[in-house]
């Protein structure tokens, strides 16, 4: 929901450590995997139980999803980047909550639940941005993107909160999870309507 401000603010610091990192010979896809392996530490704490210890690896995990942006903006983009990107963040959005069932059985039916709605908002991001790419459809600044990042009240800065809610407050796991899940479905309800407007508004104008 705020994930286009906060990148705003973010912004100058990424880019000026991803200078440094580019100095170093690091690129993208490195830092990319690297993130994905600071994913799986946290999840193995989870695991273990070690809660305060797996936000540490949380955050490093998000901030290799912020920093591997910043140097592929510097060096230039690729699609296997965003690819990897894309693809390994799902992994570890959906691995996350899944876990807590090996903290505790009885969290499963909310686990359940909150996969759900991720695989809502995560096929209703990847669609959106297939339709307005299929269709050249022309966004709000008037230019025409490669990929179209669809907003929605659970983005990035919310998935972390409520990621970092469980891991601090992990004994009311299953409220947590439910009112995260139901957010996400808002979330996958505003693109569908945004994405039926948009081809009703295209189909009217032609």
């Amino acid at each position: 929901m705020i994930d286009s401000q906060l990148n705003k603010i973010l912004k100058p610091t990424l880019t000026a450590i991803a200078k440094k990192f580019i100095k170093l010979g690091v690129k993208a896809n490195h830092v990319t995997f690297i993130g994905f392996f600071f994913g799986i530490c946290c999840l193995y704490l989870i695991i273990k139980s070690l809660f305060i210890n797996a936000i540490i690896f949380l955050f490093l995990n998000r901030f290799c999803d912020g920093l591997d942006g910043a140097i592929a903006r510097i060096k230039g983009e690729s699609d296997i980047g965003a690819f990897y990107d894309i693809i390994l963040d799902f992994l570890f959005y959906s691995s996350f909550p899944i876990a807590f069932i090996f903290v505790d059985l009885n969290y499963s039916y909310s686990v359940c639940f909150l996969v759900l709605s991720f695989v809502g908002t995560q096929s209703t991001f990847l669609t959106t941005a297939w339709i307005i790419e299929k269709n050249k459809i022309s966004i709000s600044d008037g230019q025409k993107k490669s990929f179209f990042y669809s907003s929605g009240i659970t983005e990035g800065f919310e998935t972390i909160i409520f990621f970092t809610m469980m891991l601090l407050f992990h004994e009311f796991f299953n409220y947590i999870a439910y009112l995260f899940g139901i957010l996400c479905w808002i979330t996958f309800l505003t693109r569908v309507i945004f994405v039926k407007n948009i081809l009703n508004t295209k189909k009217t104008v032609n």
